[in-house]
Parts: C-alpha cells; sequence; structure tokens
C-alpha cells in the first residue's frame, strides 16, 4: 500500500478524517482507523501526523485555509456594502461545501482569534473586520467598533449555517431564503437603510445566481454521496482518482 504524497491527495485525506469526525465524534478519529478507511499503513499516515492530536488539528487548519481563500478571492468594488453581502454569500457557501471540515474547526476546541487557531484563523477575522470597517467608514454601518459589529454577524450567520447543515430547511432554497433573510436584518439592525439592503441583496443575488446554483447542486451531490459511503473504494477495472 503507498502513501498519498500530494497535496490534493492531503486534502482529500483530511476531508475522510473530518467526515469521520463530524459524523462519529472525535473519540473515532484515529490515526489507525484513518488509514483502514484509506487502505493504506498507519506508517505511511504517521510520515504525515505524529497522532492523533496532530490529526485534528491539520484538519481543522484544512478548513481555515480553504476558506480564508475562497474570502480573499471576492472581488472588492467601489460599494463596501455590496462587497460586504458577497463576501457573506460566499461564507455560506464554501461553509456548506466543506461542512465536515467546518465542523471540526468550529467544534474541536482549536478555535481561538487570540492564538490564531487554527492557523490563519487571525489573519482570516482581520480580513473581514477591514470589510466592515469599510462599511463603517462608508457610512452605511452605524457601528463604532468594527471587530465587535463582524462578531455580530458572526454568531448570527454561524448559527444560520449549522441549521441548514442539520438539513433543518425543506431545501437548499429555503435555507438561502432564510438566510438573505438573517444577513438583512442585521445589516438593518446595525444601521443599513433597508432600502439600500434590499437593493444590494438583490444585486448580489444576481451576481451569485449561478455560482450559488452550481455550489447548491454540488454540495447537495456530494454530501448525498458522502452519506451513502465516504469511503467507497473504486470497483476493480476503475483508476482511482488522483487525491
Amino acid at each position: 500500500m503507498k502513501p498519498v504524497k500530494t497535496p490534493l491527495a492531503r486534502g482529500r485525506l483530511l476531508e475522510i478524517a473530518a467526515h469521520i469526525f463530524a459524523t462519529e465524534g472525535a473519540g473515532a478519529l484515529t490515526v489507525r482507523r484513518l488509514a483502514q478507511d484509506l487502505g493504506t499503513s498507519t506508517m505511511s499516515l504517521y510520515t504525515h501526523f505524529s497522532g492523533k492530536d496532530q490529526l485534528i488539528e491539520a484538519t481543522a487548519d484544512e478548513f481555515v485555509v480553504r476558506f480564508a481563500d475562497a474570502l480573499r478571492s471576492v472581488p472588492l468594488t467601489d460599494d463596501p456594502l455590496f462587497d460586504f453581502v458577497c463576501m457573506s454569500h460566499r461564507y455560506r457557501s464554501v461553509s456548506l461545501e466543506h461542512r465536515d471540515l467546518y465542523r471540526v474547526a468550529l467544534v474541536s476546541g482549536r478555535l481561538s482569534i487570540a492564538q490564531d487557531t487554527p492557523r490563519g484563523m487571525k489573519g482570516m477575522f482581520d480580513y473581514c473586520v477591514g470589510s466592515v470597517a469599510r462599511c463603517r467608514d462608508a457610512g452605511v454601518l452605524k457601528v463604532l467598533d468594527a471587530r465587535q459589529g463582524l462578531t455580530i454577524f458572526w454568531t448570527a450567520v454561524h448559527g444560520q449555517v449549522t441549521l441548514e447543515m442539520e438539513r433543518v430547511f425543506p431545501s437548499p432554497r429555503s435555507g438561502l431564503r432564510a438566510w438573505e433573510k438573517c444577513l438583512a436584518a442585521l445589516l438593518v439592525g446595525q444601521g443599513a437603510q433597508r432600502v439600500q439592503v434590499d437593493a444590494v441583496m438583490a444585486r448580489a443575488r444576481r451576481t451569485a445566481t449561478s455560482a450559488h446554483a452550481a455550489a447548491e447542486l454540488v454540495t447537495s451531490l456530494t454530501a448525498d454521496a458522502k452519506r451513502a459511503d465516504p469511503r467507497r473504494k473504486p470497483s476493480k477495472g476503475t483508476t482511482a482518482p488522483k487525491g
């Protein structure tokens, strides 16, 4: 059995580790269990992780890397409120796309902005604080402290995304509608004008419609496949995808 060495393969390895953690609990995630599910040797994994704690740490870090890259990829315009709404949309979509990794990062007990754990967490949070500060400086939001303002948004949006992960809503579309209402209410509560919020939300929805539809489809299909058998091995005569 050969160890997987490519970065892509490492990402897939951590996704499987996250699925074990998210569906069976932290106690089920061990290097031995992961090796068994991957069909490889424990020694090959010990070249990457010294033990369970480092494996959980790497899994949480993987989400933050993907999360930060996704948020930073949102283009900036001359409309700070529109940019913040688009960034919030991206928060939702990437969290739902990587829901198992999200759970590890948020539930593993490692999350700390002050201590920058998982690695890169502080930088990502500060980047989002900057987006709120742009809205404040433009007079769109009436927050005195951008960091506290972002914490309010994050608390509410995290709760909404968590409900979607638990499939509380009957469909991804209804979840999106609830999420948009939640975000709009928060923006108005932080001083934004209702007319401006409605216009920005509609504009962001039009801009992201195609991307959202594709992301929702991929998320739904991926989740269904993982629930059916997240570690399904290719049948004989087929080639396992790299990574």
